[in-house]
């Protein structure tokens, strides 16, 4: 089956650390033409690897996406040696499931790493709220799931990441596999800045001593709130007027996102030039994703993690392979998070786990899903799970609500298409239903843990917790 289917104040820690700062034939072909013949190239140790996730980071806000301020220079520069998908979509508008599927290759369904009434981890011992919401939990990543990171651990690699979101905490299970795993400094105030992801990243890949690795990164600055340097935020305000003079409007909300986008990608450079200079960037696959994206406003709503729009959805991933092995090329062959875990172990000639459901491109056998189950403290609108093919978008929704839109004539998703074409809606909620039933449930969720106090006050000044 070859299915192709279509988001005077005094300055905080975190502000203050920020302050103190081809060849013709190759190109026409699909990028994935040429893995079939990846694992006989780039050296006999194996490439080392870097997965680089952007959190909370829409598509449409980087230059290199076409969007109009310059946000992302070395971003962009990076996509000039890279594969450059542009219908790269999440499998959910949050964290915790959306890095889970990236690490699993498997949907959130499969996983299980979600909001969950029932789970494991307590996530509302200091919920600020009626007491009622003190019963919320969440499940982490079942204990039984292969990782990206255990896998190459056991083939030699070396497992490193660093993290800048609460939601990457030891306590959640994400850092399954990994020999090292730097969540420090994630304060309860704003997280981690880039500057402080690259110093420990480079720190680590510095003691390595020539031995193959796998990195990951989590850069978390265009998570609310938004406390860019200055520096790094006058590019983007209106011609002559300061950030004060903006008040609380949507454009300085814009404009501060963006500026954190800069602020992140310039500290991106940082650890690029550091590769090269290294003699480590040409025998490296490196890959750049986000988690998600961001509502600035759009559909009357701000924040992410609560809807799928595509502004939630749409998210960038570029791939630099190692040398010259396959040309860059800008492509919209459909592909998902959970995806990047199976083009990862193929170039690497590594057999993916029978039950992932993540696949190389353009032979992609699952419709491109995306689901959300936000907890009643958080949303009253209800879970929502979403499919799109083709041009077409279909959004179920637990109230009822269910949504139908056709994004190529429609990209804001403002016409509900649902009673006008009842037989699209019917037939894509056919395919989701039959799809996700066919999947293997998750595994026994990881033994509760008890969040310590520092990733419950984090959570809770992210809007998370109440």
């Amino acid at each position: 089956m070859n299915v192709r289917y279509a988001s005077g104040k005094s300055l905080t820690r975190r502000a203050m650390l920020k302050y103190g700062l081809y060849g013709s034939l190759a190109a026409s072909l699909s990028p994935c033409l040429w893995l079939s013949g990846c694992r006989k190239l780039g050296g006999r140790r194996g490439p080392n690897v870097i997965l680089i996730t952007l959190d909370t980071t829409r598509a449409d806000h980087l230059s290199c996406y076409g969007y109009h301020r310059q946000t992302s220079p070395n971003i962009d520069r990076l996509t000039e040696g890279s594969v450059v998908y542009t219908r790269a979509i999440a499998p959910s508008s949050w964290t915790l499931p959306s890095h889970a599927s990236l690490f699993t290759g498997k949907f959130t369904s499969s996983h299980g790493a979600r909001y969950d009434p029932e789970g494991p981890l307590l996530l509302s011992d200091e919920i600020w709220g009626p007491k009622e919401w003190q019963i919320y939990r969440a499940r982490g990543l079942a204990q039984n799931e292969l990782t990206l990171a255990g896998m190459l651990k056991e083939r030699g690699y070396a497992t490193g990441a660093v993290v800048g979101g609460p939601w990457l905490k030891k306590g959640f299970g994400l850092n399954k596999g990994f020999d090292y795993y730097d969540d420090a400094s994630i304060s309860d105030i704003r997280g981690r800045i880039a500057k402080q992801i690259t110093g420990s990243a480079l720190d680590w890949v510095g003691k390595l001593q020539k031995k193959k690795f796998f990195l990951f990164l989590n850069y978390f600055d265009p998570h609310t709130p938004y406390e860019p340097p200055e520096d790094f935020t006058k590019a983007f305000l209106p011609k002559g007027m300061t950030l004060s003079e903006m008040g609380a409007s949507l454009k300085r909300k814009k404009a501060l996102y963006d500026a954190e986008i800069l602020y992140m990608d310039h500290y991106i450079g940082h650890l690029i030039d550091n590769l090269k200079s290294n003699d480590l960037y040409n025998n490296t696959l490196l890959i750049v994703t986000a988690d998600h994206g961001e509502l600035l406003g759009e559909h009357g709503k701000s924040f992410h993690g609560t809807d799928l729009y595509q502004e939630e959805l749409h998210v960038p991933l570029l791939i630099k392979y190692p040398g010259t092995e396959v040309a860059p090329n800008r492509t919209d062959e459909p592909v998902q998070l959970n995806d990047v875990f199976a083009i990862i172990l193929e170039r690497l000639g590594i057999d993916k786990p029978p039950d992932t459901q993540g696949c190389v491109p353009p032979h992609i056998e699952h419709p491109l899903l995306a689901e959300v189950y936000p907890l009643p403290a958080v949303s009253t609108d209800g879970s929502f799970r979403a499919i799109i093919e083709e041009k077409f978008k279909f959004v179920w929704s637990s109230k009822g609500n269910h949504l139908l839109f056709h994004l190529g004539a429609d990209p804001g998703e403002s016409i509900n298409l649902a009673a006008n074409l009842p037989e699209k809606a019917a037939d894509l909620l056919s395919k989701m239903n039959r799809y996700l039933a066919r999947l293997p449930e998750p595994g026994p969720a990881s033994p509760a843990q008890q969040l310590d106090k520092s990733t419950k006050m984090a959570l809770k000044s992210l809007g998370y917790l109440n």
